[in-house]
C-alpha cells in the first residue's frame, strides 16, 4: 500500500545517513505515515511515498475506525528500509 510521510530537508538528510526511515522521539522510535498526501505535505518540504503493508502488529493502523471516521495518520514501530521509500517532492 502507498502511504506518505512529510519531513524537512535536514531530517531527510539524517534519514539517508542512517539508511532507514525510523523517527526519533523522546522515549522510543516510530514513524508517522498517512494515506492522505495533503496531510503529509503539512509536515515539511520533502514528501515521501512509502510502500508499507499495515497490520504487522508493529503499527497502530486503524482497520476498523468508528463510523464516519478514518485513519488519517498512524505510527509504525519498526524501521522502514529506504528501498520502500521514494521522494515525490
Amino acid at each position: 500500500m502507498k502511504f506518505y510521510h512529510g519531513t524537512t530537508i535536514d531530517k531527510w538528510k539524517q534519514i539517508q545517513f542512517e539508511g532507514i526511515l525510523f523517527g526519533e522521539h523522546k522515549s522510543y522510535r516510530y514513524t508517522y505515515l498517512t494515506p492522505d498526501i495533503e496531510m503529509a505535505k503539512k509536515y515539511g518540504d520533502v514528501l515521501l511515498e512509502v510502500d508499507y503493508t499495515p497490520g504487522s502488529k508493529k503499527d497502530n493502523y486503524g482497520y476498523n475506525p468508528p463510523e464516519g471516521q478514518e485513519c488519517w495518520q498512524f505510527s509504525v514501530f519498526e524501521p522502514i528500509e529506504l528501498n520502500r521509500v521514494r521522494v515525490i517532492k
